[in-house]
């Protein structure tokens, strides 16, 4: 039986970084979307991070049931199957060019879907803890309604902000931590990362209560202090001495509070350059780096308590931030920042269909130690 039939991560996240090539396409293809902007948005959103959100949290599940003392099971291979079927349906039925009910029906299906999948076994199992985590997937119906009927892309961006937080913000550290020796997966969240967590929620219900751009800003300027802050609780020696898995986790990670605070800036009026491209500190660099770094841990070589991330998954890291830079830097520069993140993402592409045809390791996303797991799949 092949991996993609057994594995929840290795279909979904062969098809979000094929999504993540495809999607800029739009740009170099006059013609293929009736609205170009609007379904560029909505695809990497709901479409890219959607399926590289599904990806990661499915294969979470068992050690999440594990660690409540449940059987460790995760979900069946046609349950899995029928996820993919509704992330394709949204992709048909969400065009830019679709009535938005009809739209917004079928984007519905895939974020709902994962959440009850998530939600019905975490609460079974009692892992109270997990289970916003679990449900974490129904910010992508608020993107989906805000996007298609508002073309709020602030909403999405600071929504997906939030989900790296809250996600991101548990595996960075734990991975980190456990490749120091600290095993102790049920640690709680340290104050500090509630409330800069807190403060980005916050900043997410302002804007979606009405209140003025600055004050959005200023409050997304204290999220991105606090996401800087948290960091000082974190055992980065191992990334500082090039452990290229952990190093890829911690560079993508400070997307979050650098495109926080250039987004803050700027909804203050402080940067001078347009808003839309300063998201794309938060798409480009957050979202794309994040997925990029986590995914890739599911296709890399495993030694003894470590990764090796590998030449090309550290070109096409690379490639990655190079887009974005230029993205940045030069705000309409068309192929030149498309081309370098189509490549990044056809790299990866290509490692997950491999993936596909190979043994699934085991942790997914970790190493092993004298037979045990080095890390946790958090």
């Amino acid at each position: 039986m092949s991996g993609l039939w057994r594995a929840p991560h290795l279909s979904l996240f062969l098809l979000g970084s094929v999504w993540a090539a495809l999607v800029p396409l739009v740009w170099l293809w006059p013609g293929l979307s009736c609205d170009p902007i609007a379904w560029h948005r909505q695809e990497l959103a709901l479409g890219f991070a959607g399926a590289a959100m599904g990806g990661y949290l499915l294969s979470a599940l068992p050690h999440w049931l594990k660690l409540a003392g449940a059987e460790a099971g995760g979900v069946s291979p046609r349950l899995t199957m029928a996820l993919v079927l509704a992330w394709l349906v949204g992709r048909l039925m969400g065009g830019a060019c679709q009535p938005d009910g009809w739209a917004l029906a079928g984007l519905a299906l895939y974020p709902l879907g994962l959440a009850l999948t998530l939600a019905v076994p975490v609460a079974r199992a009692g892992a109270w803890t997990r289970l916003p985590i679990a449900l974490a997937p129904l910010l992508l119906l608020l993107i989906a309604v805000r996007l298609r009927l508002a073309a709020d892309s602030l909403t999405a961006v600071l929504g997906m902000a939030l989900l790296v937080a809250l996600v991101g913000g548990r595996i960075v550290p734990a991975f980190l931590a456990a490749r120091t020796g600290d095993r102790d997966a049920r640690r709680p969240m340290p104050p500090l990362a509630r409330l800069a967590d807190g403060a980005l929620a916050l900043a997410l219900a302002l804007h979606l209560g009405g209140v003025a751009d600055a004050w959005v800003g200023g409050m997304a300027l204290v999220a991105a202090l606090g996401q800087v802050l948290r960091m000082r609780g974190w055992a980065l020696a191992p990334a500082l001495r090039g452990q290229g898995d952990l190093a890829l986790l911690v560079l993508a990670w400070l997307w979050l509070p650098l495109g926080l605070g250039l987004v803050g800036a700027g909804l203050m009026g402080r940067t001078g350059l347009p808003l839309a491209t300063l998201i794309h500190a938060l798409t480009m660099g957050l979202m794309g780096s994040m997925v990029l770094a986590v995914m890739t841990r599911a296709m890399m070589q495993r030694a003894p308590g470590r990764l090796l991330a590998g030449r090309v998954t550290a070109l096409a890291f690379a490639l990655l931030q190079l887009s974005v830079v230029l993205r940045l830097v030069l705000s309409d520069a068309g192929a030149i920042v498309v081309l370098p993140w189509l490549c990044a993402w056809a790299i990866v592409a290509g490692q997950s269909a491999l993936a596909v045809i190979r043994p699934v390791p085991r942790p997914v996303f970790s190493a092993q130690r004298s037979g045990r797991s080095a890390e946790s799949d958090r």
